[in-house]
């Protein structure tokens, strides 16, 4: 019989990569205020329960799963502190919401919280668990917030606990606003593209090597309780890089406009992750190839996928 796996927050981007990849593996469950029918219907065994994550509770009736993974946030660039608001009821009320209902669950091996490289700040790359956070931002912010209360679950009361620290995430389905979508879609229709220098560099991995390192985690979650963990490439690249590789994958000759736009206030310009702690845990050598795959995701894109 397969484990169970909850998704909250599971319609989105990543949930749904993450329920492409796993799906062999686990029985899953869906929980968001949105689910996508049309993308859904593929995977009928995969249950879905629309749902308020901030405002209710999944049913006592539900069966209980083996492992959680908790994906519900609202992302944003923005600097503006009048998102402090909806960020805290995305992701702290979600998370307490989640820990009331399951914090006596006797099954639950493994609760993935997810947190944000963002939390470290814009000093000291590349970035360890064991470094001081300087979140810059709402966001940062709020998510270290939900990190240190996570952390404070596991603690004072054992809960089967870890957070998560993504790279930046690319990949299928992933919305057109977004840079590495945004990039490649601009290019092929021969749009002038107007950016920053682009000299801050990002630690980008795709959704697959994601899902894959996140399966991993799940499977040796004895030695993930309790921890923060960063699920990253470990290297970093140049946004400038980024757009040239793109320009080159997709022939085109759109004009970037280079220094049209000013860079945030306090950006992060070389945002890379160490992966030495998800490599003990994992007993693997992380070898993700971002380049290889920015062309699987050029390819994708230039197939109408």
């Amino acid at each position: 019989m397969k484990e169970r796996l909850f998704l909250i927050g599971g319609g989105g981007f990543i949930g749904k990569n993450l329920v492409r990849y796993l799906r062999g593996k686990y029985t899953i469950s869906v929980f968001d205020k949105y689910i996508d029918d049309v993308y859904f219907a593929q995977y009928p065994e995969v249950k879905k329960t629309l749902m308020e994550l901030d405002k209710e509770q999944i049913s006592a009736d539900v069966e209980s799963p083996d492992y959680i993974i908790n994906l519900a946030s609202i992302v944003t660039a923005e600097r503006d502190l009048g998102l402090f608001d909806s960020m805290i009821a995305s992701n702290l009320k979600v998370l307490l919401n989640l820990y009331d209902r399951f914090k006596d669950d006797k099954r639950l091996k493994l609760f993935v919280q997810f947190g944000s490289s963002e939390e470290y700040g814009n000093d000291g790359s590349p970035f360890a668990e064991t470094m001081r956070e300087e979140p810059n931002s709402p966001y940062a912010l709020v998510k270290q917030l939900t990190t240190n209360t996570a952390m404070m679950l596991y603690r004072n009361y054992k809960f089967p606990i870890m957070v998560v620290r993504p790279g930046n995430l690319f990949g299928p389905l992933q919305g057109k606003a977004k840079f590495i979508p945004y990039v490649i879609d601009s290019l092929k229709k021969g749009e002038a593209l107007n950016v920053t220098p682009c000299e801050q560099k990002r630690d980008f991995i795709y959704a697959d090597d994601f899902a894959w390192a996140i399966g991993k985690l799940l499977e040796h979650y004895t030695k993930a309780v309790g921890e923060i963990v960063n699920v990253s490439s470990g290297e970093s690249i140049s946004l400038k890089d980024i757009i040239e590789d793109c320009r080159k994958a997709t022939d085109s000759e759109s004009q970037v406009n280079y220094g049209a736009l000013p860079y945030r206030e306090n950006e992060i310009m070389d945002l890379r992750c160490s992966v030495a702690k998800l490599e003990n845990i994992i007993r693997k050598e992380i070898k993700f190839d971002t380049r290889m795959r920015l062309k699987e995701m050029v390819a994708i894109q230039n197939g109408g996928g």
